[in-house]
């Protein structure tokens, strides 16, 4: 399908995944709890399930950013000798854990976001699959 074809482009779909809202709708309602992604938008009904490797994702994601917000500047502080190396590699478990937990619903955002990038088409205002059945 051709960009200019598309009701939703793949512009409209990054800003809306950047700020965790549903590709197709523009609405908050992708979440089902701080861990886990809903069957379906909450607003517009779109089916959430084919994004069958949104966890494996997720996991990508949650390393990339673990290594480049945490662990990069925590080797920093230990090498200028802020830290000692045993507060650094304490800093560093404990600081990843919850660094990652504290970003993991962004990321399960990110991966429904990354998907209807690659696949615009995809989404039922764009014809593709199927909406609420009402």
């Amino acid at each position: 399908m051709d960009e200019s074809e598309l009701k939703v482009t793949r512009g409209d779909i990054i800003a809306r995944g950047l700020l965790c809202n549903c590709p197709n709708c523009g609405k908050r309602g992708l979440l089902a709890s701080w861990f886990r992604m809903g069957k379906a938008c909450r607003s517009c009904g779109m089916d959430l399930a084919r994004s069958a490797g949104l966890y494996s994702g997720t996991t990508s994601i949650g390393y990339v950013a673990a290594i480049l917000f945490v662990i990069i500047p925590i080797c920093f502080l230990v090498s200028f000798k802020v830290l000692s190396v045993k507060a650094g590699v304490l800093l560093g478990i404990f600081g990843t854990f919850g660094f990652i937990v504290l970003i993991y619903p962004v990321m399960l955002c990110w991966m429904v976001m990354a998907y209807h990038v690659a696949l615009p088409g995809e989404l039922p205002v764009n014809g593709g699959g199927e909406g609420r059945d009402e």
